[in-house]
């Protein structure tokens, strides 16, 4: 049991206990609700699970069965290591029939110009302008982001708080079974210093922040598939590079970046497989509208298509997203790019460990610095106690309340002593104390340990180790010729070890100095009643019986006189030679408890360090659910 829970004095000056333990009330287990609800195919990805079925298994195909296990398990056992809503979303995919595919169009702009270019790339040639292009192309649409889902223009769109829904009859998102979000990508906001976290580069861009309308305005990730990411002008290329400078380089499958600059003489030379692509939206919308006005434009908007680099950038939309057994060649990918990240990040942790350990000294050597230090302090600590307390009781203060000058200094003996525990009584090994705290905590042990039950009996742990309760102010009944004390089941509250020589500095005051007090007051009164009692006596003896002198009836005035003086003067030079003694053994109790329970927090901190750390677990258990997806997606 921690030794600084023992604040009780012990020494004669005040009572002692024994501990009463009240054991603890089992909590017994909580039946949570079964909910039978039969799991509803999702027809959109962002289609939100009612709260019923929380507890509702969704209905895997056989062929997605084992993946999907796996990356249950991935979820379950990385999740510091992995994002968590991409996750997800590749579990709500294998879950499906045929999932939904999500691409993200971001604009380093304004939203305007990728709701143009979305506008663009999925804009029907053949078709006059549709309503929804017009809503897209709108100054006043609002400050929001946009989902454009597959279905006619009369469809009822679903409403939602973090993006304005939009149904398009366009071919390409029916084929592929495909929704685009529009919304924007803000890169000087993080550029410098922080565009080196994981969270402000790949993974801002492959889950965007969508802000809800309500008055909290929280941001909501939403994960997404893929992502095109659209700037203007050469200075928005540079951003975006600063912003992404330690992402993988070879996201091209995953991640777009089309830079809209003037238009080229020539047809741009790009392939889709790259990341880069240089686009002008100004040249593919005059194409666009010069075939919508007459087909006999169709050459001049195949040259001023082809001129605008957009080509590339639908190639690039619908590639992976072919039909494909047992899943699509993008939801793969997808799958493989969550993997990699949490590969990355376990090697991260892994490296800013032995980092660590490198720059730090070993367990051992920790240890017998600590060890060292609390010696040193140890050494300091019993000399100043014997020095600091013997230069207190020579000390002109202390020699105020000799027993002859208890009569003028009774109403002081609370004042001064008191100022000898404050500022003569192990006042220089508590600062030390803390000192040495502040060292133990830089090296990572704990403050406060609690010993295992029986620990004092096992250990051999010296005596303040046991905890004890106070003794109640009831005074103690006799009953049946035996004394019964009544005793307090209140135990204190466990302290830093450090806090223990001011918690036994404060128990003293208040347990030791009042009983001295009393005492000291209780002599005087009994010298002065007893003396005049005397000196009455021998003025009646003297008034009523003529035969007695003077000198015979003043012998007995000063018999009463010495008599009283006599033992004013033994109970109080014992009492206070007791209280001498009692704060020097109280000291050398508390700081042995204090150094035998940093001992033990060493101790039980060395015996921690032999086992695995909990972090090294962790990752281990998090790399072997990564190799166990990557085999069941490499099975696929």
């Amino acid at each position: 049991m921690p030794p600084w829970v023992a604040s009780v004095p012990r020494c004669s000056c005040f009572p002692r206990g024994r501990a009463i333990g009240r054991p603890l009330r089992s909590l017994a287990p909580y039946n949570w609700p079964q909910f039978n609800t039969r799991f509803l195919r999702r027809q959109y990805a962002t289609t939100l699970v009612s709260p019923t079925a929380i507890n509702a298994r969704p209905d895997v195909p056989s062929r997605n069965q084992e993946l999907y296990n796996a990356l249950t398990d991935l979820h379950k056992t990385a999740e510091q290591y992995v994002n968590l809503s991409r996750v997800q979303l590749a579990l709500r995919g294998l879950a499906a029939q045929e999932p939904v595919m999500r691409i993200a169009v971001l604009s380093m702009d304004s939203q305007l110009h990728a709701q143009n270019l979305a506008r663009l790339l999925l804009a029907d040639p053949l078709g006059s302008v549709a309503q929804w292009e017009k809503e897209l192309e709108r100054l006043d649409i609002e400050e929001k982001p946009v989902l454009l889902r597959f279905g006619e223009e009369t469809d009822a769109p679903s409403t939602s708080p973090l993006y304005k829904v939009l149904m398009v009859p366009s071919p390409t998102l029916k084929s592929h079974n495909l929704e685009v979000l529009v919304s924007t990508l803000n890169v000087e906001a993080v550029e410098g210093p922080l565009a080196t976290t994981r969270e402000s580069a790949q993974d801002a861009v492959l889950v965007p922040k969508l802000r809800a309308t309500s008055a909290r305005g929280l941001p909501v990730p939403y994960p997404v598939h893929k992502t095109l990411v659209a700037g203007q002008g050469l200075d928005r290329a540079v951003s975006y590079g600063r912003f992404t400078a330690d992402s993988p380089t070879n996201m091209g499958s995953m991640i777009k970046v089309a830079i809209d600059l003037p238009p080229l003489k020539e047809e741009p030379q790009s392939d889709a497989a790259t990341q880069y692509s240089v686009i002008n939206t100004n040249v593919g919308s005059k194409a666009l509208t010069s075939f919508r006005e007459s087909i006999a434009n169709s050459a001049i908007y195949e040259q001023g298509w082809f001129r605008s680099g957009l080509p590339n950038l639908t190639q690039w939309l619908t590639h992976g997203l072919q039909p494909s057994e047992p899943i699509k060649p993008a939801m793969k990918a997808f799958i493989g790019s969550i993997l990699n990240d949490t590969e990355a990040t376990i090697m991260k942790e892994d490296a800013l460990e032995l980092e660590k350990l490198s720059h730090s000294l070993t367990p051992k050597e920790t240890a017998l610095s600590i060890l060292n230090h609390l010696a040193t302090w140890a050494e300091l600590s019993h000399t100043e106690l014997r020095d600091q307390l013997d230069a207190a009781f020579v000390a002109r203060n202390w020699h105020k309340l000799s027993w002859w000058k208890l009569f003028w200094r009774v109403d002081d003996v609370t004042m001064i002593t008191s100022e000898i525990l404050e500022q003569r009584w192990l006042v220089g090994a508590e600062k030390r104390g803390i000192f040495l705290a502040g060292r133990m905590d830089e090296a990572s042990y704990p403050n406060i340990l609690e010993y295992p039950q029986n620990a004092v009996l096992e250990q051999g742990l010296p005596e303040p180790y046991i905890i004890e309760s106070s003794v109640s102010e009831k005074p103690p009944q006799q009953s049946s010729g035996t004394v019964q004390t009544a005793l307090s089941t209140e135990v204190r509250p466990l302290q830093p070890w450090h806090a223990q020589i001011s918690t036994a500095r404060t128990s003293l005051i208040q347990e030791t100095i009042p009983p001295l007090q009393a005492l000291a007051q209780r002599l005087v009164l009994n010298t002065l009643s007893t003396t005049s009692l005397t000196s009455a006596l021998s003025a009646l003896l003297y008034v009523s019986m003529p035969t007695i002198s003077l000198f015979e009836a003043g012998a007995v005035a000063a018999l009463g006189l010495v008599y009283s003086l006599r033992r004013m003067q033994k109970q109080w030079e014992d009492a206070r030679e007791m209280w001498a003694v009692c704060i020097r053994e109280e000291g050398r109790r508390t700081l042995k408890a204090t150094e035998e329970g940093v001992r033990w927090i060493i101790k039980s901190k060395d015996e921690k360090s032999a086992v695995d750390d909990e972090g090294v677990k962790e990752r281990k258990a998090a790399r072997e659910a990564v190799r166990r997806a990557r085999e069941a997606l490499g099975r696929l």
